[in-house]
C-alpha cells in the first residue's frame, strides 16, 4: 500500500469544509438570507430605462420655468418671435451707398448704380417731360395760339418809334402796303405797316397808371377806382372784338384780317387814350378836348388806310362759264350785282371800326377831365 502525503492532507481539508454547520438560535446575527435585492417604494433605476415611461426614445426635456400661481396670472408667457435681419451680401456698405432693403440683395441695388442703367433713366425721364410738355402745349395751342402772338410783339426800338410816327402823323406816311414773304406776313420789325401787339399793350398800362394820377389831382384816388378803370378799359375792348366778329359773320364779309389782327389794330386807340389823359393832367380841361380832337382823327386815319388794304383787297371768287351758256349775260350780271353788295359791306365794316374809336375813347377819359375848380379844393 502505497503512502500519499497529499491526499490525507487533502482528506483532512475535505472533512474540515465538509463539518456540518452550528445552529445558531439568533438568524440576525448571521444576516439577511434572501438570495434577491431587498424590495423598496421607490422604483429601480437602470441605465438604460428612460426615467420618463412617455419618453421612450430618451429624448431631452426641457422643464417649463415654475412660477406662483398669482405670478403665473399677472405675468403670462407669450412667445414673441424676432424679426431676423438680412445678411449683406454685396459686402461692407460704402459711404453714400444705399443700405440694402428688407427682401432685397444688395447685388440689385448696385445694378442702379451702374453709368448706363443712370443714362437709360435719364433718357426715359427726359421722354416722359418731352411728351408733357407737348400735350400741355397743344392744349394751350388749342384756345390762346402762343405761337401766332410771337409774331405781334416781335419788335424793337426802331419799329416803335416809326410806328408811333405813323399814328400821330398818318398823313406823312405814303406807303401802306404790307410785306409778305412766302404767302405769310413779315414780321413788324421788318414791316412798318403790320400790326403788333406792344405798343398796344404798353399804351393800356400807361393809360392805367397816367389814370391814378388824374383821380389824384380830383381827390378820388383809391386802389379800387384805379382797379376798376383797368377792368373797365379791358372789357370795353373784349366787348368791341365781340361786336366786330358778329358783325363779320352776320353779314358775310370775307377779309383778310384775323382776330389777333382786330385786337391790335383796336388796341392803337389806348395810344390815343394816353395823349388825351397826357393833355388834361397838363392843360386841363382845354387840353383834354384839344388832344381828344387831334388824337382822334389821326388815328381814324391810320386805321383807315392800314385796314383798307386787309378789308378791300378780297374779292368774290367767281366761276367762268365752260362753252355755251344762254344764260351767262345774267349769271354775270347777277356776279356784279354781289361784288357791289360786298364791297358796300365790308366799307360798312370799315367806317364801324375807324368811327367806334374815337367814341371809345372819349367815354374812357370822358371822367378824367381835370378842371381849374377841383385843383384849387385839393
Amino acid at each position: 500500500m502505497n503512502f500519499n502525503a497529499q491526499a490525507g492532507a487533502d482528506g483532512r481539508a475535505h472533512r474540515s469544509v465538509s463539518k456540518k454547520p452550528k445552529r445558531v438560535s439568533d438568524v440576525n446575527a448571521i444576516g439577511s438570507t434572501i438570495p434577491y435585492q431587498q424590495m423598496t417604494s421607490q422604483m429601480p433605476t437602470n441605465q438604460y430605462m428612460p426615467a420618463d415611461p412617455n419618453n421612450l426614445y430618451g429624448q431631452p426635456q426641457y422643464a417649463p420655468q415654475q412660477f406662483p400661481m398669482d405670478q403665473q396670472q399677472q405675468q403670462p408667457n407669450y412667445y414673441i418671435p424676432q424679426p431676423q435681419q438680412p445678411q449683406p451680401t454685396g459686402g461692407p456698405r460704402q459711404p453714400g451707398q444705399p443700405a440694402s432693403m428688407p427682401g432685397m440683395g444688395g447685388g440689385q441695388f448696385t445694378m442702379f448704380q451702374q453709368p448706363i442703367v443712370q443714362d437709360m433713366a435719364m433718357q426715359y425721364g427726359q421722354k416722359l417731360a418731352d411728351q408733357g410738355k407737348e400735350i400741355v402745349h397743344s392744349h394751350i395751342e388749342k384756345y390762346l395760339p402762343m405761337s401766332k402772338l410771337k409774331y405781334y410783339f416781335s419788335v424793337d426800338n426802331s419799329y416803335v418809334v416809326n410806328k408811333l410816327k405813323i399814328i400821330f402823323f398818318p398823313f406823312l406816311h405814303k406807303d401802306w402796303g404790307m410785306k409778305y414773304d412766302h404767302d405769310n406776313p413779315v414780321q413788324p420789325r421788318y414791316d412798318i405797316n403790320a400790326p403788333d401787339m406792344y405798343i398796344p399793350a404798353m399804351s393800356y398800362i400807361t393809360y392805367v397808371v397816367l389814370a391814378g394820377i388824374a383821380l389824384g389831382m380830383q381827390n378820388r384816388f383809391s386802389s379800387e377806382q384805379l382797379g376798376i378803370q383797368a377792368s373797365s378799359a379791358l372789357a370795353y375792348s373784349i366787348f368791341e372784338i365781340v361786336i366786330y366778329t358778329l358783325t363779320l359773320y352776320i353779314g358775310n364779309i370775307s377779309t383778310s384780317l384775323s382776330t389777333l389782327d382786330l385786337l391790335a389794330l383796336s388796341g392803337y386807340k389806348y395810344a390815343a387814350i394816353v395823349v388825351t389823359v397826357a393833355g388834361t393832367i397838363l392843360l386841363k380841361r382845354t387840353g383834354y378836348y384839344l388832344a381828344l380832337s387831334y388824337s382822334s382823327a389821326m388815328l381814324a386815319l391810320f386805321l383807315l388806310r392800314t385796314m383798307k388794304a386787309k378789308v378791300l383787297s378780297g374779292q368774290d371768287q367767281t366761276q367762268s362759264a365752260v362753252g355755251y351758256d344762254p344764260y351767262g349775260q345774267q349769271q354775270q350780271h347777277q356776279q356784279h350785282t354781289d361784288h357791289n353788295l360786298g364791297r358796300k359791306r365790308k366799307l360798312y365794316f370799315l367806317f364801324l371800326v375807324t368811327g367806334l374809336q374815337p367814341v371809345l375813347a372819349f367815354w374812357l377819359t370822358v371822367h378824367l377831365i381835370v378842371t381849374d375848380t377841383v385843383v384849387a379844393s385839393a
